[in-house]
């Protein structure tokens, strides 16, 4: 009997919440403002999609274990924790006034909001290096295995990633290019948020015995997922609402960003996101440990999100 994706995720996010709440109470001791803005940043909710990503990259869905055992599986755990640190700091710094300048994500007052500028800064910055520490805990794991996890790591959210993405997306937006837009979407984009997507899904599968014969594949479908997540985010911020979003819609139009919508139209948008479920798709179905319920469900899934 075939497990379905809702189970597989619903599934999932308990795992990492259990984990998150049993083990994020040792590890932000003792209480100070700066943990109380991280701490509400990172409960604040949200899909918990990128630790998704970590844990269905180690665990076969049919094998998803059914309630948390940490000790038996600490590392992996660990690597969801600090993809999500690391992601929740992008967030944080994301919305300030220098930057994207929200008052509300996932519902909430951001953290800036909640607390103060300073304040969310220095939360950001403690969630960013609080990932790599996390990975430095792993249990039963060779010491290439959390090397190679520190690296992953750091070409997703570091200054060739992440953070060079959100770099260019800013200057885009203050100095548009006058042409090579499409390339220069397409590098935004692979960046700012496929490059974290792609370390999610790399962390956990090199948790593996069986990490390199499944990597390249990995690698080349979880590219296409972040694809479709940030095409997906820019028919959602034309089309979608604040209840639904958690966030304020059609903030990037008001912005002048460079978007699938601005730059090719929403009719052609959602025609490259059906292709980009089609290709992540047919790159899973040949390699069998990755041809199940997870990796071919994933993709609809995104393209047919509502926040």
């Amino acid at each position: 009997m075939s497990i379905q994706l809702s189970d597989i995720l619903t599934n999932s996010k308990q795992l990492f919440d259990t984990f998150f709440e049993s083990y994020t109470k040792e590890l932000f001791q003792p209480l100070t403002r700066i943990t109380d803005a991280c701490l509400y940043s990172l409960k604040a909710g949200g899909k918990r999609i990128r630790p998704i990503f970590v844990l269905n990259s180690f665990f076969h869905p049919n094998h998803l274990p059914k309630k948390l055992n940490s000790k038996e599986h600490l590392s992996v755990y660990l690597a969801a924790l600090a993809v999500e640190c690391i992601h929740t700091y992008s967030l944080i710094h994301d919305d300030l006034p220098a930057m994207d300048d929200d008052d509300t994500r996932r519902g909430m007052p951001t953290c800036h909001i909640q607390f103060d500028e300073a304040t969310a800064i220095l939360a950001g910055d403690t969630l960013n290096s609080l990932s790599f520490y996390l990975l430095s805990l792993y249990e039963n794991t060779d010491s290439t295995a959390i090397r190679d996890s520190i690296q992953i790591l750091h070409k997703g959210a570091g200054m060739n990633g992440m953070i060079l993405g959100q770099m260019e997306d800013i200057v885009e937006e203050k100095s548009p290019s006058a042409k090579g837009k499409e390339s220069k979407l397409t590098s935004i984009h692979e960046k700012k948020t496929g490059a974290l997507i792609e370390a999610s899904f790399l962390l956990g599968n090199r948790l593996r015995p069986d990490w390199l014969e499944r990597q390249s594949v990995i690698s080349g479908y979880a590219k296409e997922i972040g694809l479709l997540f940030q095409i997906t985010d820019d028919i959602l911020d034309v089309e979608g609402n604040l209840a639904d979003l958690g966030k304020t819609p059609g903030k990037d139009a008001k912005a002048g960003k460079l978007t699938y919508p601005s730059l090719y139209g929403m009719e052609t948008t959602k025609r490259l996101r059906d292709e980009s479920v089609s290709k992540a798709i047919s790159l899973v179905s040949n390699l069998p440990s990755l041809n199940n319920e997870f990796f071919l469900g994933l993709p609809n899934y995104i393209a047919e999100r509502k926040n």
